[in-house]
């Protein structure tokens, strides 16, 4: 969650990557699939009077539970290149801030396996289809050719 009206969707979401998997990234390292996937997409917000002018404002996100809710979620791709030995030390490491009731277990899944690994999580399986999709048409950026440096 954004604690703050900046706005600032990336910098964000490069924060809690480090918090909670324990990699740095830098916020231009995130792509964001869901402005690539829904941009351009023409919105018909409802109207507020005979004016026609909208009354709410549609962002290009996903919406969790589009009219139940005004909640919507940026879903970013960060595509790192790791050494085996990098995703071995990553495998099973228990992350985030425990005072604040997060008790996260990392887990590495084959890409091949996440609609099953991740079925229980409606925002994995938005971003799964994002990534398919994107990928189909040739939207995403080029991964990485060499790993990452370790982290310190």
């Amino acid at each position: 969650m954004l604690d703050d009206e900046t706005g600032n969707f990336a910098g964000k979401a490069a924060a809690e990557i480090k918090e909670e998997v324990g990699i740095e990234i830098k916020s231009g390292d995130l792509f964001n699939m869901s402005e690539a996937a829904t941009s351009g997409i023409h919105t018909y917000p409802w109207t507020s009077d005979s004016t026609r002018l909208p009354s709410e404002v549609i962002q290009n996100s996903m919406y969790p539970s589009a009219g139940g809710c005004d909640e919507f979620i940026p879903l970013m791709l960060c595509q790192k290149r790791l050494t085996h030995e990098m995703m071995e030390e990553l495998n099973g490491k228990a992350t985030g801030l425990r005072d604040e009731g997060e008790n996260i277990t990392l887990r590495i899944v084959p890409l091949k396996d996440l609609w099953k690994e991740g079925g229980r999580d409606g925002k994995a399986l938005a971003a799964l289809a994002y990534y398919e999709g994107l990928t189909r048409e040739g939207r995403l950026p080029p991964m990485p050719m060499e790993p990452d440096a370790p982290s310190k």
